[in-house]
């Protein structure tokens, strides 16, 4: 069995597990909760679940403490590659805009701080055909099937809980992330 040797491949098989559906390959919606979700598996499901093993550290991007919490550049540098490659679809997913993105839409807007100019608007973030072939092609077999339930379980938990929920558990589990975050205290309810 092989290894997830770098983060654009993580991404990859983040898109392609199970969401709180339990359907294949759905997509993350919102790019706050897509970072979020980056974050939350390198600190809390790699090394838990043996996928450390599969998943070795310099394959995890790093996170510094932004203005919205842990953030790391690489993950949209990532993100913005698997896009032109044709294998991750960058969406507007207005058919199904939930409330708490139009919030996150709204708060970037307000701040002036969308991230990406091509992500300025409510994004999900899912494989294409392409991309779903490649994970099944070369990357799938990687981990083993008791490694892909708990990615299943997990992506499950980050995209049904509310983005004020994730956020939430972020800013309190790890609030070394957020002391330059502009939203903290909004947050925390503070």
């Amino acid at each position: 069995m092989g290894k997830i040797t770098n983060s654009k491949d993580l991404i990859m098989v983040l898109l392609y597990a199970k969401g709180h559906q339990g359907q294949q390959c759905e997509p993350i919606h919102g790019k706050t909760r897509f970072m979020k979700t980056v974050f939350l598996f390198g600190k809390e499901i790699r090394q838990k679940f043996n996928l450390g093993e599969s998943i070795p550290e310099s394959a995890m991007p790093s996170f510094e403490a932004q203005d919205f919490g842990p953030f790391s550049g690489k993950v949209y540098e990532d993100l913005e590659f698997l896009v032109e490659m044709g294998l991750v679809e960058a969406s507007s997913g207005n058919d199904e805009l939930l409330e708490d993105e139009r919030l996150e839409y709204e708060f970037w807007q307000a701040k002036g701080k969308e991230g990406s100019d091509e992500w300025s608007f409510p994004i999900a973030f899912s494989l294409t055909d392409l991309g779903k072939e490649f994970v099944e092609s070369r990357l799938k077999d990687r981990l083993s099937a008791e490694q892909w339930e708990t990615l299943d379980k997990f992506k499950a938990q980050c995209t049904s809980a509310s983005l004020a929920a994730l956020l939430k558990y972020v800013y309190t589990r790890y609030p070394e992330t957020t002391t330059r975050s502009t939203i903290r205290d909004q947050v925390l309810g503070r």
